[in-house]
């Protein structure tokens, strides 16, 4: 193993700028993930829900869960 290959070779200014854009498009999205837009509140549907309980009582019923 050589000491030129050991050795961090000097970075530009380029290296620099790419870093700390990177940086910045990080740092946005933590920001947009930690402040989450407004939410939709979902209304209540009880005739779903029924219709949805009344399913499930006749398929377990018809597999032989319910007697």
């Amino acid at each position: 193993m050589t000491i030129a290959s050991t050795t961090p070779r000097p970075r530009g200014a380029n290296h620099r700028k790419e870093v700390t854009a990177m940086k910045k498009k990080l740092q946005r999205l933590l920001q947009l993930s930690l402040n989450p837009g407004p939410r939709r509140k979902t209304q209540f549907n009880g005739p779903l829900l029924d219709q949805k309980r009344e399913d499930v009582f006749l398929t377990m019923h018809r597999i032989g869960f319910i007697r």
